[in-house]
């Protein structure tokens, strides 16, 4: 079995969505809930954010201070988080806004981790909604991620798995098309193979105020 922890990246000043990290989901705020969901897995499971106003709602333990960051990719690239978790064989990247994350997901994710050597992996769910991000793929591996309505593809899911020399070079290299696209997963897709993994994942990635709405009404039923 491969030595893996999740790292949470996690910023109090989202795009769309003000303070989501915050929002009270289950009556705790969405960072908590997906720490908790995800620790109740067995997982080492970190937290690394630039705000205190997330990091007093975590476990000193288990938060990592960071200074601001690009995306989530590149936070976890700091050297104050691999200096914690650079020792395992495998950093897991799960989005903070993944309320619904489940051990069903994980499951072919953890197989295929633990029976090949990639260099990075992500997952994606069949299917897609217009707004979701995409990725397109072939012979398990990934060819091309956007957000355009291109007809085709699958939902790609916000879930990374990198070795940590791979973090330890994300910070160096340079890719014009993460920035055309504003998907950070663009910039490893230029320099690494990126393999992916079917899984099955039927919850919400909180991005709008209408998936908090949908959200809401489903966990009332």
């Amino acid at each position: 079995m491969k030595n893996i922890a999740v790292v949470i990246p996690a910023r109090l000043n989202s795009t769309r969505i003000k303070h989501k990290m915050l929002m009270k989901f289950d009556d705790e705020p969405l960072i908590r809930v997906v720490f908790d969901k995800v620790r109740m897995m067995g997982f080492d499971t970190f937290v690394a954010t630039d705000s205190k106003r997330i990091a007093k709602h975590l476990p000193i333990k288990w938060c990592i201070k960071t200074g601001k960051a690009n995306n989530g990719t590149h936070r976890l690239s700091k050297r104050v988080v691999l200096d914690l978790v650079g020792h395992y064989d495998y950093i897991i990247n799960i989005q903070g806004d993944m309320v619904d994350i489940n051990h069903e997901t994980m499951k072919p994710i953890l197989k295929a981790l633990n029976n090949n050597d990639y260099d990075c992996l992500t997952a994606y769910t069949k299917g897609y909604k217009p707004n979701d991000v995409k990725v397109l793929h072939a012979n398990n591996m990934a060819m091309w991620f956007t957000r355009s309505d291109i007809g085709y593809g699958d939902r790609h899911l916000g879930i990374y798995a990198y070795k940590p020399y791979v973090l330890k070079k994300y910070r160096t290299l340079q890719c014009e098309y993460d920035t055309i696209e504003n998907l950070e997963q663009l910039r490893l897709l230029s320099w690494f193979t990126m393999n992916v993994v079917e899984t099955k994942y039927n919850g919400y990635e909180i991005n709008t105020e209408a998936d908090i709405n949908s959200w809401t009404l489903q966990s009332r039923r």
